[in-house]
């Protein structure tokens, strides 16, 4: 006998969908942290009292250019207050704004568009700096600095490697390889080059199982903050949100140090009990940005592997109104997931996006995977082998019918950005 109904919301690009969900294990969400008053003052504290450095101003006085590393659009973060303030620190031990640019950290996404950077930084700082847009394949605009003790290349912007002040922006959130994001993330894979990726992104550096919230021992971690304490970068910020995206801290300073203190306070906020795991586990990115592709909505499929019993079905709900990504085209010419896999563990990484569509792989391997609600069409997401419903709801009436009336289900909302404990085992 199916249990009594409970209706939920789900974001989806950006707006949400309600569904009435059965048999209700849990619905995931971050712990309630309220937003600071004052987001400048808060970044100004962080910048007045560093974790593990000198301030920036004493870093930079004397030096003559400076870069900022800076996300794309499928990072929301308050870039431009944090550019702001950064430059206002810098102007005031002299470097001008002429003498200050920035370097959006693409890694291999594709390059923002001029309104897409201007809702993250706003027309004035758009139109301020001098912005450089990293091109992970262009050898011309990269320089390599050498080998990692670990054997990883680090070949990274060229622009960048030369500025004189190397300081790297970025928002601290769970993250499904490296653990969390943020401090190190920005270099690798932000403004890194393909031979740097090949290596990193690959096994055995790279976690064959989804990582969120494993810093300590994970090799993924570890390689890339090696890889970015050689390039020498003098200063981070880093800011931790809450689930309305609201800033709850900045942390400034040291590239580990200051990194390691905002791991804690995120942490605190997105790690999430779960008493089991369910038959059927319904995810979504968080909306918009971080549904506007397939490539980015995997991360909720990585959390929902934690959460989902073998066997179960994940019911992935994303927008991805640019579509799949390069990813796709690797999964519709496959005869079986299990061809990724072997693919990714024989070539490891390339440009054309065998790691995402491993992930995807992997996550098809152990259930079955349903896409709702998306602009992706239909007969494309069943040559990805993926299940397609024009709605949450069509989802859930296909799972019941395929587990039966009393299949558990659990609900998370903002899966990019969880990181589930199972207390069952």
């Amino acid at each position: 006998m199916r249990r009594e109904c409970t209706e939920v919301v789900v974001p989806v690009g950006k707006g949400h969908v309600k569904a009435l969900v059965p048999n209700l294990v849990a619905v995931a969400k971050p712990k309630s942290v309220p937003g600071v008053p004052d987001e400048r003052e808060e970044v100004r504290r962080a910048l007045r009292n560093p974790i593990g450095s000198g301030t920036l101003r004493e870093i930079a006085r004397g030096k003559r250019t400076a870069g900022i590393v800076v996300n794309d659009i499928t990072r929301p973060y308050p870039g431009g207050l944090l550019v702001e303030e950064i430059a206002r620190e810098l102007n005031e031990v002299g470097l001008e704004d002429g003498n200050i640019f920035l370097v959006v950290a693409y890694g291999i996404h594709r390059v923002n568009t001029d309104e897409e950077l201007r809702s993250m930084f706003g027309d004035a700082v758009v139109e301020r700096f001098r912005i450089v847009h990293h091109r992970a394949g262009d050898e011309e605009t990269l320089v390599t600095l050498g080998k990692t003790p670990g054997g990883v290349t680090v070949q990274i912007n060229r622009e960048f490697a030369a500025a004189e002040v190397k300081i790297t922006t970025g928002l601290i959130t769970p993250h499904h390889s490296a653990g969390f994001s943020g401090g190190r993330k920005s270099v690798v894979p932000g403004i890194s080059g393909l031979a740097c990726l090949r290596t990193h992104h690959s096994f055995p550096i790279r976690p064959k199982d989804p990582s969120m919230g494993w810093i300590s021992g994970n090799p993924f971690h570890e390689h890339a903050l090696d890889a970015a304490r050689m390039v020498g970068i003098d200063f981070i910020v880093n800011t931790v949100d809450n689930v309305e995206r609201e800033m709850v801290a900045t942390v400034a300073g040291d590239l580990a140090e200051a990194h390691k203190v905002g791991v804690e306070i995120c942490r605190s906020i997105w790690e999430v009990d779960l008493p089991s795991r369910a038959d059927v586990v319904i995810v979504s990115p968080g909306g918009y940005p971080r549904d506007f592709d397939l490539h980015q909505s995997q991360k909720a499929c990585s959390c929902a592997e934690l959460a989902c019993r073998p066997g179960g079905q994940i019911i992935l709900c994303a927008e991805a109104p640019d579509g799949a990504g390069k990813f796709g085209k690797l999964l519709q010419e496959a005869n079986h997931p299990e061809e990724l896999v072997e693919k990714y563990t024989r070539e490891g990484f390339t440009a054309e996006s065998t790691a995402k569509a491993y992930m995807y792989a992997r996550a098809l391997l152990k259930h079955r995977l349903g896409l709702a609600c998306s602009k992706v069409p239909k007969d494309e997401a069943e040559r990805m082998f993926m299940l397609s419903y024009a709605s949450l709801e069509e989802g859930i009436q296909d799972a019941l019918a395929h587990y039966g009336e009393d299949a558990m289900f659990l609900v998370i909302p903002y899966a990019s950005d969880i990181i589930p404990v199972i207390h069952e085992e």
